[in-house]
């Protein structure tokens, strides 16, 4: 089996290769990416430069000279840019090389990379979610203002990850964070702070959902300790809510547990930045995703350990002479 991660600088990527290295199938590991020296290089038994994916016409260029010359069998885009860009080749990749994308459709990707578009789908589905403003139309007049509670989350438009979240406190910080981020979505702030949970999802073909539920807390923006959660009732939010969709394989929720529920704040249609962790404690659907689409293996939900986790930073040391 020949693999290749992208973005292999990347935090999640880092994650991914995690969870592969704990697989039970035997596999040789190449990675990718737009610098030449990054960490992830050091994990990978063969490692590529590539162009930008933005440069989209080099990036596919490179990456079917990889496909090729390699023979790869799976690719695991890593990047919110290379994962929407790959999204629209998946079919032209499979036909041509017999290389799966491991990626869910791009109309999904879009969709679910938009947190806007994600809040009209959510509303439109009855998913409970945090009310969501475009900053664009909420400051276009005074009054769209008065009815607003304070604090509340100014996070961007497009993408994941921690980068641009910020604590709006008052209708002054507003008005000064949107004249430097227009394209930023306003989100209601949801209370309790310990009661954020992050769930690992893989939906199989069948329409089987497994789950995993890991209650986490953040630093910098990311989960910094978490501990697996058995809950039927959450399971079964979690499961229902992506039956709603069109989604399938690995995906992951973010959601809040209010005195209203569980909301749901995000849902990542890709591997996640606890897919290493989560393959830890059983669930590993780095693992799934090849033994369902490749091996043609069956799957079954994981045995999920319980436990908790501590996570910290590590360096990557290269000495030259």
């Amino acid at each position: 089996m020949n693999i290749l991660v992208t973005a292999v600088g990347s935090e999640l990527a880092f994650s991914v290769i995690k969870a592969l290295k704990l697989a039970t199938f035997p596999f040789k590991l190449y990675g990718s990416d737009i610098n030449a020296e990054v960490a992830g290089k050091y994990w990978c038994d063969k490692f590529y430069k590539v162009p930008l994916a933005k440069d989209e016409a080099a990036y596919i260029h490179k990456l079917k000279e990889i496909v090729q010359s390699e023979g790869i069998n799976a690719i695991i885009p890593t990047n919110d840019v290379e994962i929407l860009t790959l999204s629209r080749y998946k079919e032209e990749f499979q036909n041509s090389f017999n290389c799966l994308i491991i990626i869910n459709p791009s109309e999904e990707v879009e969709r679910f990379n938009d947190k806007w578009l994600s809040y009209l789908w959510f509303d439109e589905n009855n998913i409970p979610c945090p009310k969501t403003f475009l900053i664009r139309d909420l400051m276009s007049t005074e009054s769209n203002l008065s009815g607003l509670t304070f604090p509340m989350i100014l996070k961007p438009r497009i993408g994941g990850g921690s980068r641009s979240i910020f604590r709006i406190n008052s209708h002054d910080d507003l008005k000064k964070y949107s004249i430097v981020m227009p394209d930023h979505v306003l989100q209601e702030y949801l209370y309790p702070d310990h009661e954020e949970y992050t769930a690992g999802v893989y939906r199989t073909m069948k329409d089987e959902v497994f789950v995993i539920i890991l209650k986490r807390t953040l630093k910098f923006g990311m989960t910094n300790t978490a501990e697996t959660v058995f809950d039927s009732g959450l399971e079964n939010f979690v499961r229902q809510s992506i039956l709603k969709t069109k989604l399938s394989g690995s995906v992951n929720i973010q959601f809040r547990l209010t005195d209203k529920g569980p909301k749901v704040l995000e849902i990542n249609p890709r591997f996640s930045g606890t897919t290493g962790i989560r393959a830890h404690f059983g669930f590993n659907d780095v693992e799934m995703s090849i033994n369902e689409l490749i091996i043609n293996h069956k799957l079954a939900q994981p045995e999920i350990k319980k436990g908790f986790v501590l996570r910290y930073f590590e360096e990557q040391y290269h000495f030259v002479n």
